[in-house]
């Protein structure tokens, strides 16, 4: 009986209290209601890194681009004051979440007066690459950009850059684990594997 006499007498300060935990409470389901309802990737990712200069390297610039379904790197000769880069390739595999490095076969004697000398992926024969930023099931490439966690977030300075290479779809985040020396700000999306091929 007391306690509903305090409950009647200081309501008030119970909504107070009560109401901001309940606004909490929802914000946080509503964030991990995308991890139960959005499926997982059903699409193997290519992502090129650019890597990071090294003098060591030989003096040429690669271009991963997709023609036609099929992966091709184009690689130029670099004056001797360029600083060469390492980049690479990557294959997100959707099934294990796990990521493997593409063995890339490149022309390494060019020099800046050589005309470009496009090569095929022979790695990556027999599977089927779409070259756009949103895979058909609705994941896209998110990489160190600003992530907003929304009100809750925005409230108590949850809001952050973030370096972390990550597929994103309607909420649910699956963050990509690559090499230490893989920096996230310089990850870009070559392309979605369509099919299986040989794996």
């Amino acid at each position: 009986m007391a306690g509903r006499s305090f409950l009647r007498e200081n309501a008030f300060l119970v909504a107070a209290v009560l109401l901001p935990l309940v606004i909490v409470g929802f914000f946080l389901l509503a964030s991990a209601i995308p991890r139960w309802l959005v499926a997982p990737p059903a699409y193997d990712l290519l992502l090129r890194t650019y890597g990071s200069p090294d003098q060591t390297r030989p003096r040429v610039a690669v271009d991963f681009t997709v023609r036609d379904g099929r992966v091709e790197a184009t690689v130029r000769g670099l004056p001797a004051t360029a600083y060469p880069q390492a980049p690479k390739l990557y294959l997100f595999d959707h099934r294990t979440m796990t990521v493997r490095e593409i063995p890339v076969d490149l022309p390494t004697n060019l020099t800046e007066q050589d005309p470009p000398v496009t090569v095929a992926v022979s790695a990556l024969a027999g599977r089927r690459v779409l070259a756009e930023t949103k895979a058909p099931d609705g994941y896209e490439l998110e990489t160190g950009r600003y992530r907003n966690t929304g009100l809750v977030g925005d409230l108590f300075g949850m809001g952050r850059q973030s370096g972390k290479t990550s597929l994103v779809n309607n909420g649910r985040v699956i963050e990509i684990s690559l090499p230490p020396q893989e920096s996230g700000y310089g990850v870009l999306a070559v392309g979605w594997v369509l099919d299986d091929g040989a794996r």
